[in-house]
């Protein structure tokens, strides 16, 4: 198990560094041509304006690729900790981006985790708090984790915007993986993934984890073949 989490930190950190030195520090040259071109038309043309609003959603992107390059490389810590002090720790990174009150609350005895199925909670919970602090212009955002009869409940809470009706029916923003990922996750270790919102009234995303989960993974790498951290040699 320590072997495997050490290949997948260091093909992480691999990722980050080509991510960053090639992807994003290109992208960023390019919009600097653009905005150099754009300041060579007058301020009252559309054209401008138009090139300018594109150029302030290129920037935004970057800045979102950049903190994705920061999560791989903080990742590893991340998923080491318990649940909830790993989610409390990236509610406290984001809160310092975006004005929202974050909390984290534990409700009855947390079963254990198999270290793989955690890892996949994690990212489920990490694009669940990204989400919330990033677009649902929320003043209040929580975490509670729970668990019973050997299942974990994971709830992530705002009282923000709503995730719009249009986004609902497709089941994901146009150009956008993360509630995607987020299912995908889900369905891998047997978890149920649900979502309520209303547009204007917050967002609840539900993840139940069943008891056996973490068997039931096993099986399924077996079948293909594989190895699980708790297998024999």
């Amino acid at each position: 198990m320590r072997m495997r989490f050490d290949e997948r930190h260091r093909e992480r950190e691999r990722i980050a560094r080509e991510l960053h030195d090639t992807l994003l520090q290109s992208f960023q040259g390019l919009l600097l041509r653009f905005q150099a071109v754009a300041n060579r038309l007058p301020e009252a043309d559309p054209v401008r304006t138009a090139l300018e609003q594109a150029l302030d959603r290129g920037e935004e992107a970057i800045d979102e690729g950049r903190e994705r390059v920061l999560s791989l490389r903080l990742v590893e810590a991340s998923v080491r900790q318990a649940l909830p002090e790993a989610f409390a720790r990236i509610g406290g990174e984001l809160a310092q981006l975006y004005p929202a009150a974050f909390d984290v609350v534990v409700e009855g005895r947390l079963p254990p985790l198999d270290a793989m199925v955690r890892d996949e909670v994690y990212w489920i919970g990490r694009e669940a708090l990204g989400n919330a602090f990033r677009h649902a212009d929320a003043g209040r955002i929580e975490v509670v984790i729970s668990g019973a009869g050997g299942n974990l409940v994971l709830r992530f809470r705002d009282d923000g915007c709503g995730i719009g009706n249009d986004v609902q029916r497709q089941g994901a923003r146009a150009g956008h993986w993360g509630l995607s990922g987020m299912r995908e996750r889900a369905a891998g270790i047997g978890a149920e993934l649900r979502i309520w919102s209303e547009p204007g009234n917050g967002t609840e995303v539900e993840l139940m984890v069943p008891r056996g989960a973490s068997a039931r993974m096993r099986r399924s790498r077996r079948a293909f073949g594989g190895r699980t951290a708790g297998d024999r040699p």
